[in-house]
């Protein structure tokens, strides 16, 4: 924007002085002026046009391939999230995160109300421990009736693509570790997964591309990263506003 600004006033001090000095220009050279006078104008216009063209256009490509990125994340934190339910923990290797969904399987699981013999009370008022005519306790029954395969969860979906970008031609690809946080004395599990903005943006203009990784407000994703999930804290969430995450769960 600033060139522009200064080629718009170099333009202008053109064509002040042809004005000045147009009267002393010979009349048969006045086609010629016309058309050098049509030219600055046009290039003007052009870069006018430019000027606008070119963020609105910036605007759409980063929305676009932000929401491809994001869907990516997205993934890697249900398959993350399933593999900890199942195993306790999270993986940083994304082959062996994918033969996990391949393979594992969540417990379907029913929980029933019950009643049963308090024989701890009862012993303690000197009762046989499995008196029938004695106390009584409510108990939660919780029984496994079924399995259901993880990769329900990621029908047509391969796992063991999700760190690469699905943007042509994007350089480096997303970054997947894991850590464990001490949390009043338990060690906490934890992963995060970040993809590197200047790759999704890497064709992208070089001044706009380097003002949107220093961006920060409500509507965008601040700083150089796009991620999900901590290293230092306890959390799977991601640093993207809602209107990226089109799927969310």
């Amino acid at each position: 924007m600033f060139n522009l600004i200064i080629a718009f006033v170099l333009g202008l001090i053109v064509l002040v002085l042809l004005a000045v000095f147009i009267n002393k220009i010979p009349k048969k050279l006045h086609p010629v002026l016309i058309a050098v006078l049509l030219a600055i104008s046009g290039f003007f216009a052009y870069k006018l046009y430019k000027s606008i063209e070119e963020p609105v256009k910036f605007e759409a490509a980063k929305e676009e391939r932000y929401k491809k990125v994001v869907a990516q994340l997205i993934l890697i934190r249900e398959a993350q999230n399933a593999h900890k339910t199942i195993t306790g923990g999270y993986s940083d290797d994304i082959n062996k995160l994918a033969i996990f969904v391949d393979t594992a399987r969540f417990a379907i699981l029913e929980k029933r109300d019950s009643t049963v013999i308090d024989e701890e009370r009862n012993i303690k008022f000197r009762l046989r421990a499995n008196d029938p005519n004695g106390y009584k306790k409510e108990i939660t029954i919780t029984d496994t009736i079924g399995f259901q395969p993880v990769k329900d969860m990621f029908e047509n979906i391969d796992v063991s693509q999700l760190l690469k970008y699905t943007i042509k031609g994007a350089p480096g690809s997303i970054e997947l570790k894991t850590d464990v946080v001490i949390d009043k004395e338990n060690r906490v599990p934890v992963f995060r997964a970040v993809a590197q903005k200047k790759d999704i943006l890497f064709d992208q203009p070089e001044r706009l591309a380097k003002d949107e990784l220093e961006a920060k407000s409500v509507e965008s994703i601040d700083g150089p990263t796009i991620f999900v999930g901590s290293l230092d804290e306890i959390t799977t969430s991601g640093n993207w506003p809602s209107k990226y995450a089109i799927n969310q769960k």
